[in-house]
């Protein structure tokens, strides 16, 4: 596995360095404005990116996902207003410049315990209503496949209860996302739905519709 550095200040990406090296990951750079570097084989843990060094072509998190791996924006500094609006946008977590190490660490060490391999986190979606990961599968109801497509279509967003609400038909949310993440459990999906509270959930993971 390795980490993703992108546009951090030079002192933020000594202190990254060493972080990375303590938890074993191989730390790669990439200067958008330069046209970055090509990244290391393996897959990608995390990626960092400093939100106040971004100009217009800033890439969204969504950009940054689909390379793998969970998405963190450094802030110039943390305030209420500045987390959530990066959470909004689709980034797994907020950390504050400048970086401390002991707090890198522990992230970093906390990613690599939790994650899981990158193909347990791939579900299928068949139009017979059936839910499978590369080990299993199991069936799901027109209201959990509905809040599904609407997780799976906004990748890393967090998505308000009363949109998934009406995609899951007027059910109650609370009660499709319980079932649908035992499902997760049961076909052995690393996939996970999270409740953010007062605003809605984000699925963590990827779901393709297989219309065949």
């Amino acid at each position: 596995m390795y980490a993703l550095a992108q546009s951090l200040a030079p002192a933020d990406l000594e202190v990254l360095a060493d972080a990375c090296a303590e938890v074993g990951l191989t730390l790669a750079v990439t200067d958008p404005d330069a046209g970055g570097h090509a990244a290391p084989p393996g897959a990608r843990l995390v990626a960092f990116h400093r939100i106040a060094a971004a100009g217009p072509d800033e890439p969204a998190a969504a950009e940054l996902k689909r390379g793998g791996g969970y998405a963190i924006a450094v802030l110039d500094r943390i305030s209420a207003t500045e987390v959530l609006a990066a959470v909004s946008r689709g980034y797994s977590f907020t950390l504050a410049s400048p970086l401390r190490r002991e707090r890198l660490v522990e992230t970093l060490g906390y990613l690599k315990t939790v994650t899981p391999p990158e193909n347990t986190q791939v579900l299928t979606l068949d139009g017979r209503g059936t839910l499978s990961s590369p080990a299993k599968s199991a069936p799901v109801t027109e209201a959990e496949a509905g809040l599904l497509r609407l997780l799976a279509g906004r990748p890393g967003q967090i998505v308000s209860r009363e949109e998934l609400g009406r995609a899951a038909g007027g059910e109650d949310v609370n009660k499709v996302t319980s079932v649908l993440k035992q499902k997760f459990l049961d076909i052995d999906s690393g996939a996970k739905l999270l409740k953010i509270p007062h605003l809605g959930f984000r699925l963590v993971g990827t779901v393709r519709e297989d219309t065949h």
